[in-house]
Order: C-alpha cells, then structure tokens, then sequence
C-alpha cells in the first residue's frame, strides 16, 4: 500500500495526462489514494481543456499521444504566463533520449521512466507539489505588498496610479539596460513599495501644499530609511530592501539618507531614482501641471549634466518611451492599457 510522502501536500489536483487506460487508472488510483484530488483525460488536447476549466498543482503526461506529444503540451504550458510555475513531469520510455533533450528544451520539471515504480513516482511528484505551494505563498504575499504600496498612495490624491507607474516603467528600463532577471523582479516590487516609509509621514506633512519647514522635511527625508527598517528580515524582499533605501540618493553624492555617490548606489535603486523624478514631473501635482515628454526628457538631462542621475540610465529612458508607445502628443501610454503616463 502507498504512503503518502512525507510534508505532501494532499489536496492537490494532479492532471494526469495518458492515452493507455489501463496506465491511466493506475496512476489515477494510486494518486486518490494519497490523497490528491485527479484529473485523468487521455490527450493533450483534452488536457489543454482541462488546464482551462479546473487549472491543476501539477501536470503528468505520457509523451507519445497522438497529435500532440507530452513535450508540445509542457511547451504550452510552460508559454503560458498564468501557467510557467506549475509543474510538469514527462513519463518516458527508458531509452528515449530525443524526448527527455526535447522536454528539457520545452520546459520540463522532471521525467520519469516506463515501466516505473509507483513509491518513487508518488514521492517525486509530492517534492514538487511542495515546491509549487512555497511558490504560490509567495506569490499571494506579493499580493499583499502590492496592495500595501497602494494603500499607502492612496493617501495622496495626486499620486493615484503612481506606484503602478513606476513598476512598468522601471522593469522597461531594466530590461532596456539587460539586467538579469532578479533584479527585475525587484524593481516590480521596488515600484510598489519605495516609499513605504511615508507611512510614518503624518498626512499634515505629507499633503502639505505650502514649503516645508526645515524639521518637516527631515522627517520626508527620512521615510527611505524608514521604509528598508520596515522589511529588514523579510528575506524575500532583500534585493527590494536597497532599492527603497536608496533610490533618493544622487550621482554626485547630494543624495540621502547615505549620500551615495556613483556605482555605489545600488543599481535598482538608481534605476528607480530616475523613473520615480520622470513620473513626478510627467503628473500634475499641486504646485504644478504636468510637463510635456519634450520638457521632462529636457530636465532629466540638465539634472544628469548637475549630476544628479546616472547617465547611463538617463540616455535609455526615450527607449523606454518609445517601448511603452509614446503618442504624438507626447503622452506615454502604457503598454498593459493603464493609460496616459500624465
């Protein structure tokens, strides 16, 4: 009798893809029988069905089906955005090494070998299911975050949208710049949650419409280190923890709170710097309409030239522009539908 693998995470659907009945209902029983809920249909289309109607933990498929092979399945599956993070395992025959070089390139999570033993099976698949439960816990906190970054913009309306703002625009101008793909994950959330601190600021300070005194604006200054106290310990937002420190510090050093100067400035931080002053002077605030492209992408090199920005990075945000689809009027729209960028 089959054991449930140790920590598995029972409740699942598995979506048990097998044009052999007789494989199908083996694998179907054993998997109820640990306590998995299944899906068992007996082509990759009817599985391309099923992903839609009841989307699945996990995916087992045979590889040799008919018209579409297991490999073109995970293909599918792994091109789907909603779907790369779920696991695919591939049952091969045991020679069968053109299938295991094509699932590899499709994606693949793990294969297994006909005839195989059910234990070891079972247990591979409860590894992976675990796995895919950590991914989506992280998945629902980033969530969170992403909502906490809102609730804390909302206070201000003229900053509606901003924090979603500067998520698109610095991801565009990471991946303009070819940084890998972590440090792009951070800028996402770098965008939601770079002010954090300003949950600190009370709104008497921070809708201000008047100059601030001096004391006030000690206490704006200090929401950046505010903000990196506030996740320090969160391991998952490590590389975001520079990135809202430091994204008010400036090339030539006239920056805060650390005064930075230069490489020393983390580089999502002043990847942020420049998207968050590009999105300030593209939006109408209290004291001021919103600048056309023309006038912002002027400021931005003037300030660059004084040495405020990284130059590198400034010389890249009219490609960025151009990416998200800059309008004759000179309005930024945003690539997902957000609308004008003022």
């Amino acid at each position: 009798m089959l054991q449930s693998p140790r920590g598995a995470v029972t409740g699942s659907i598995i979506l048990v893809v097998e044009d052999d009945d007789e494989v199908r209902s083996l694998l179907g029983e054993a998997l109820l029988s640990l306590g998995y809920r299944v899906h068992a249909v007996a082509s990759a289309e009817e599985a391309l069905v099923a992903l839609e109607t009841a989307p699945p933990d996990l995916v087992l498929t045979d590889v040799n089906m008919g018209a579409m092979s297991g490999v073109e399945l995970c293909a599918r599956i792994k091109a789907d955005p909603r779907r790369a993070l779920t696991p695919v395992v591939i049952l091969t025959a045991v020679h069968d090494l053109d299938a295991r070089v094509a699932g590899l390139a499709a994606g693949a999570d793990d294969f297994f070998a006909k005839p195989f033993e059910l234990p070891e099976l079972c247990t591979r698949l409860g590894a992976l299911l675990r796995v895919k439960t950590l991914l989506d816990q992280l998945e629902r906190a980033e969530s969170v975050i992403t909502a906490l970054g809102a609730t804390i913009e909302a206070r201000d309306v003229y900053t509606s949208g901003h924090c979603e703002r500067l998520a698109v625009y610095a991801v565009a101008l990471g991946r303009t710049l070819g940084v890998p793909e972590p440090v792009l994950h951070a800028l996402r959330l770098g965008g939601y949650l770079h002010d954090l601190g300003k949950i600190a600021v009370p709104d008497g300070v921070l809708l201000k419409n008047g100059r601030l005194t001096g004391a006030e604006r000690q206490l704006i200054n200090r929401h950046p280190a505010v903000g990196a106290d506030l996740v320090r310990g969160m391991h998952t937002l490590d590389d975001v923890r520079p990135i809202i420190r430091h994204h008010h510090e400036r090339w030539d050093g006239s920056g805060y709170p650390d005064g930075l100067r230069g490489e020393a400035i983390p580089l999502g931080a002043r990847i942020m710097a420049v998207v968050d002053v590009y999105d300030a002077l593209r939006t109408a605030r209290p004291y001021k309409a919103p600048l056309s492209l023309a006038e912002t992408l002027d400021i931005l090199n003037a300030e660059t030239d004084a040495g405020a920005w990284d130059p590198r990075i400034v010389t890249r945000v009219p490609d960025v522009v151009r990416e998200l689809g800059a309008g004759a009027d000179g309005d930024a729209r945003m690539a997902d539908g957000m609308g004008p960028g003022a």
